[in-house]
């Protein structure tokens, strides 16, 4: 493990214990047409307090404080896109389907990006040349086959507009892209279908799901673009988590607007 994903795993892993004392203990609060709670701004203080430490002049992308640091992101600029808690709705009640998720950017790919999920002892992580993990072991492959009828899809947890699919099997709703991804590449699901999200929900699952051979792209089959995104604003089209030789599979029976 580099020392990077050894940083990053730490301060997750600070941060998740300090979001478990907070652990039914917070209430939800509005955020526009979302929700919040304190226990998500003193986990996102703590990751950003330590990556200041060791980083300070790095930009970061943060869920409840926004985007902070330099102006535009060029091809090298090293970035973090941080989502303290993701899936504040099953936090809050008492559903242990959420996420500390910290991504570590140069420019538009991830470098390094650890997903840590502390009420269900699942910690992934993976680097750009560095195989993806779950709890210090290597997870295995993704399989590349089509999926069965019984195998699931993550979807969103509420209805999108203009956003349909057929798929032919089963589907199933977390309310935490993260948890989406980083569980479809531990083989619990075939793939992930997302609406248009923010770089913070999903770039440090994304690089786990493709270390272990699957695919991460927009809806049109491009490449995900995360230099766009780090001023904090939703992906123009919804994203697909799949197996490499599956995604365009999955992309012919998802249907946008």
């Amino acid at each position: 493990m580099s020392d990077l994903v050894s940083f990053i795993e730490e301060i997750t892993r600070m941060a998740g214990a300090r979001a478990m004392e907070l652990f039914g203990e917070v209430e939800a609060e509005p955020k526009g047409r979302s929700i919040v709670s304190r226990a998500d701004r003193e986990v996102e203080r703590i990751i950003i307090g330590e990556i200041r430490k060791a980083y300070p002049g790095d930009p970061i992308l943060a869920e409840e404080s926004g985007a902070s640091g330099a102006g535009d992101i060029g091809a090298d600029t090293r970035w973090w896109a941080i989502d303290p808690i993701d899936g504040t709705g099953p936090y809050l009640k008492g559903l242990p389907f959420w996420a500390v998720s910290v991504a570590r950017l140069r420019g538009s790919r991830v470098e390094a990006g650890v997903v840590h999920m502390p009420a269900l002892g699942h910690t992934f992580s993976a680097g750009v040349s560095e195989p993806a993990m779950r709890n210090g072991a290597p997870l295995g492959r993704v399989g590349q086959g089509v999926p069965s009828e019984h195998d699931y899809l993550f979807v969103p947890c509420a209805d999108v507009a203009g956003l349909s699919h057929e798929y032919p099997g089963r589907f199933l709703a977390l309310a935490s892209a993260a948890c989406h991804i980083c569980l479809t590449a531990a083989g619990s699901a075939f793939g992930t279908l997302m609406e248009p999200i923010r770089a913070y929900d999903f770039a440090a699952a994304a690089l786990v799901y493709e270390r272990a051979g699957g695919s991460v792209r927009y809806l049109s089959g491009a490449e995900i673009d995360y230099a766009a995104l780090a001023d904090g604003r939703r992906a123009p089209e919804p994203v697909l988590a799949a197996p490499a030789a599956q995604i365009d599979w999955l992309r012919e029976r998802v249907f946008w607007g």
